[in-house]
């Protein structure tokens, strides 16, 4: 490859001269195929690669978003479970259970309270 060839006819080129440079353009075409191959390989290689950490990803995310659907279920159910225990703990107190016995007598207590009041006020004026 360190001498220049004329691709021009000539009289001085020989025919062992085109047969070489033939033979070079034959490996330089034998090694641009194998390059363009391997290129198609890699490429290949590194879709498949691509694909598989796609759906890895598509894994982990799908997992993520069921977890936190659960937890978020989790938590309603929990929410309300302490919603319900509040109410009836409030029920079981001595001061709730005055106050729903009073509260349905407290507008005829109101009513007594002010006639009571008017007797009182009639009776020491």
């Amino acid at each position: 490859m360190a001498d220049k060839v004329s691709l021009k006819k000539t009289k001085e080129v020989s025919a062992e001269q085109i047969q070489a440079i033939n033979e070079k353009l034959d490996f330089l075409i034998d090694e641009v195929k194998d390059i363009r191959r391997n290129m198609l390989d890699l490429q290949t290689a590194n879709k498949e690669q691509l694909y598989k950490v796609d759906s890895q990803l598509y894994s982990v995310c799908s997992d993520l978003k069921s977890q936190i659907y659960k937890f978020q279920s989790e938590f309603y159910e929990g929410s309300q479970n302490v919603k319900d225990e509040i109410r009836e703990l409030q029920k079981k107190t001595g001061y709730s259970r005055f106050m729903d016995k009073v509260l349905p007598w407290s507008p005829a207590i109101l009513i007594g309270g002010g006639i009571w009041a008017m007797l009182l006020l009639a009776i020491f004026s």
